[in-house]
């Protein structure tokens, strides 16, 4: 099938570039001598997952339990959940996950922790767990110093598990606007994984994993000395943010949307047959003033707005031949919002569908 003969709106993934992408990222983490675990949140898609590992890296990480699941029915079998899992349903699951692959989670509070511990000794499993550590984003993680030193403490008497990792996630490092900001986040990153590292042996953990890094860094992962591992994910399609970070450029985007235009109300504006419902309304607009997104071929096309249903596209002087029936390709504003929002993706050997695989994970978010 030829890419012409797809219906629209669809995910398209350039299979040379996606694998550039992968060598690229995976190159960064070889030559700073540390392990690549790529963010699985991104593709969803069992079948890059083990690209990823073919390439060099040693798992992946999930954000949530259904797509450890998926991974794990995919054939990926050494996993870190980077997130808490709380709740008696999700510790069930777990614990069934836990029993067909190496399965490590995130924690960052005594919670969490206690509930995992006694789910655990109940099965007769340990299950390995790594304490998140805030590096200064504010979102999840511990707070340094006091706060994980009290954490520690609380953990030590706890049987059933084995804290054996510091994790961080740095994300404002995707505001940063210079690579000497995005360097120094990742040094700063680092420094407050060892720190936490650290702290957590003075407690008697065996602290084997120090995980940090995340796309926009993934560039300076030399710079993170005694970090073990980095998890960037967007990497491996990117989109017009990860170009604004400078993780990539416009060119080495691999997943693009494939749109039809359904109207042509205006000289200046079009319309396409996509909006939130696929494009959502995550991320930021392009940093070269092309909108919620990049139509390639045609930068000073400006997409301009999305309902729900579509996609309103701003039309300068030069690009108003478009007429109904004609098709599009867009780089999303974020590759990984989209990703959840289609049940496939196609992938192409230059105009022709090589494969379509299943977006396994999709919708899995529990």
């Amino acid at each position: 099938m030829r890419k012409s003969e797809l219906d629209t709106p669809c995910i398209l993934v350039d299979r040379v570039k996606l694998l550039d992408n992968i060598r690229r990222y995976q190159g960064y983490a070889d030559a700073a001598g540390i392990a690549l675990r790529p963010h699985a949140k991104t593709h969803k898609t069992p079948e890059i997952a083990r690209l990823q590992v073919e390439a060099g890296a040693v798992g992946v990480t999930v954000a949530k339990l259904g797509e450890a699941e998926a991974m794990a029915d995919g054939g990926i079998r050494d996993i870190v959940v980077a997130y808490p899992i709380v709740g008696s349903a999700k510790l069930a699951r777990l614990i069934a996950l836990a029993r067909r692959a190496k399965i490590t989670v995130a924690c960052d509070g005594i919670d969490a922790a206690a509930s995992l511990s006694e789910a655990a000794l109940q099965s007769g499993l340990v299950i390995d767990v790594w304490v998140e550590v805030d590096p200064g984003y504010g979102r999840a993680g511990v707070l340094p110093g006091a706060d994980l030193d009290r954490l520690a403490s609380a953990l030590v008497p706890l049987q059933g598990i084995r804290v054996c990792g510091a994790l961080v996630f740095a994300g404002h490092s995707y505001g940063a606007e210079t690579d000497a900001e995005r360097e120094a986040i990742a040094r700063n990153e680092a420094g407050t994984a060892l720190l936490a590292a650290e702290a957590l042996r003075g407690f008697g953990f065996p602290i084997e994993s120090v995980s940090a890094g995340s796309t926009p860094v993934g560039r300076f992962a030399s710079a993170m000395a005694g970090v073990t591992e980095i998890r960037p994910g967007t990497y491996v399609f990117g989109d017009v943010m990860m170009v604004k970070a400078a993780a990539l450029a416009i060119e080495q985007c691999a997943l693009t949307v494939l749109v039809t235009v359904v109207s042509r109300p205006a000289a200046d504006r079009a319309v396409i047959d996509a909006g939130t419902k696929v494009f959502t309304m995550d991320g930021e607009d392009s940093a070269i003033g092309t909108g919620r997104g990049y139509v390639v071929g045609h930068p000073a096309i400006e997409v301009a707005w999305f309902n729900e249903e579509h996609g309103i596209l701003k039309l300068p002087d030069g690009e108003r031949g478009l007429r109904v029936g004609d098709r599009l390709e867009i780089v999303p504003a974020h590759c990984c919002a989209v990703v959840n929002m289609l049940d496939e993706l196609h992938v192409l050997d230059g105009d022709r569908v090589g494969a379509t695989w299943r977006i396994a994970a999709r919708g899995k978010v529990k």
